[in-house]
C-alpha cells in the first residue's frame, strides 16, 4: 500500500486530525492503518448496537457502546464527532433520556458518514494479498541481507526485500517487527532499521538455521 497517498487521502476528511491520531500510536504511520483498520471493522456492529440500546432504552448499555464509540473516535484524532458522542454519554449517565432521543440518529449518522468517507480511501478500495507462512530460516537470511543493503545504503535491495518480507507472515510479534522495519526503510532511515536488525537478529544468535 502506497501510505504517502493514503495520508494524502486522510488528511483530506473532513473532522479527521492525523497528526492526532498519530499520537496515540507513537507516530507510526503504519500502526495507525491499522488502528483505522480495526476502527472501521467494528463500527457498524457498534452503531447499530447503540442504535438498539437507545430503541429498547436500555441506558447502561447505551452508555457502554456509545463510550466505546467515543474511544475509537478519539483515538484515530476525531476530536469533534468524538465529543458529540460524549455529549450523548454524559446525558445516558445522568438521566438526561430525552436528550438521547432527541440527538442519536444526527451524531449516528455523521459518523456513517465519516465511515463511508474512510472507506473512499485506498485503505479499503483494494483486497490484500494473502500472506506466505515462512520458517525462521528465511526470516534470518532475508533480515541479514536487509542488514547488509541499509548498512551498504543500497535502497533498491532494501525496497525489494522490504516488499517481499511484506508477503510472509511468522507469528504476531514477528509480523509487527516487520512492518515497523518496513516503515523505517520507507522514510529512508536507514540507521533506525540497522539498530533494530542488530537488536533484533541479536536474539537469533544462538539459533541454528540447518
Amino acid at each position: 500500500m502506497d501510505l504517502g497517498q493514503l495520508f494524502n487521502q486522510l488528511i483530506r476528511i473532513e473532522g479527521l486530525d492525523i497528526w492526532s491520531g498519530l499520537s496515540h500510536v507513537g507516530c507510526s504511520r503504519i500502526a495507525y492503518v491499522e488502528t483505522l483498520r480495526v476502527f472501521c471493522m467494528e463500527l457498524g456492529k457498534k452503531t447499530a448496537a447503540a442504535a438498539l440500546f437507545l430503541e429498547r432504552e436500555n441506558w447502561k448499555e447505551y452508555a457502554t457502546t456509545v463510550h466505546a464509540l467515543k474511544g475509537g473516535l478519539a483515538g484515530i484524532g476525531a476530536w469533534k464527532i468524538a465529543q458529540e458522542t460524549w455529549y450523548l454519554e454524559d446525558a445516558s449517565w445522568k438521566g438526561n433520556y430525552k436528550f438521547c432521543h432527541e440527538q442519536t440518529d444526527g451524531v449516528l449518522k455523521k459518523i456513517l458518514e465519516f465511515d463511508i468517507a474512510l472507506r473512499s480511501t485506498i485503505l479499503f478500495n483494494r483486497e490484500e494479498m494473502p500472506k506466505e507462512n515462512a520458517p525462521l530460516v528465511y526470516l534470518i537470511e532475508k533480515l541479514n541481507a536487509l542488514h547488509l543493503a541499509c548498512s551498504s545504503g543500497n535502497s533498491t535491495d532494501a525496497e525489494a526485500l522490504v516488499k517481499e518480507l511484506e508477503t510472509k507472515t511468522f507469528d504476531a510479534e514477528t509480523d509487527a517487527m516487520i512492518a515497523a522495519v518496513c516503515e523505517f526503510v520507507e522514510s529512508l532511515d536507514y540507521d533506525l532499521v540497522i539498530k533494530s536488525l542488530d537488536a533484533w537478529l541479536s536474539q537469533y544468535a544462538v539459533t541454528d538455521p540447518a
